[in-house]
């Protein structure tokens, strides 16, 4: 079996739809308007928009997963991140994290926020694993269902001196 080749760039405002795609396949995941997808990739000065792409079966480019985030002052926040279902547990998402860490180091920031519901255990397991810890809660933060999430904080500057 050949091995998985995955190239991380920028989202491109014609990027949106597939996104749209992929996150609308998770349940868990919040559900944005395409307009709100529209203004975060358009945003380069507060938000950093990455998707990692693969070659299909014909060898064409095929987007398998993205994260958005923001970096203002010292703190960087992930808005979402999701993998094609198809391509899940491939180290996709772990590249995309990876992404994540790399480039809020590069604007400064000091530590990366998230919040996951708080059912969601295998997503807590992959945070965790990138040394993640719980921060707190957030009540009935999601909807559809409402439910209570998880805010998770991991610490830059522990990482960069190692």
């Amino acid at each position: 079996m050949k091995a998985l080749q995955v190239r991380i760039r920028k989202v491109r405002p014609s990027d949106v739809r597939r996104i749209i795609e992929i996150e609308r396949s998770w349940a868990h995941l919040s559900h944005w308007s395409e307009d709100s997808y529209y203004r975060l990739v358009n945003d380069e000065g507060f938000t950093a928009s990455y998707l990692a792409e693969i070659e299909d079966e014909a060898g064409r480019p095929f987007t398998a997963g993205f994260v958005i985030f923001h970096v203002a002052g010292t703190n960087a926040e992930v808005y979402n991140i999701a993998v094609d279902a198809r391509h899940a547990r491939s180290g996709i998402g772990k590249q995309l994290m990876n992404t994540v860490v790399s480039e809020s180091l590069k604007r400064y920031a000091s530590r990366v926020l998230l919040e996951v519901r708080k059912s969601n255990a295998s997503a807590i397991r992959f945070y965790e694993g990138f040394g993640f810890k719980v921060l707190g809660e957030r009540k009935d933060y999601y909807s559809n269902p409402i439910e209570d999430a998880f805010v998770m904080e991991k610490n830059l500057y522990e990482q960069a001196q190692s």
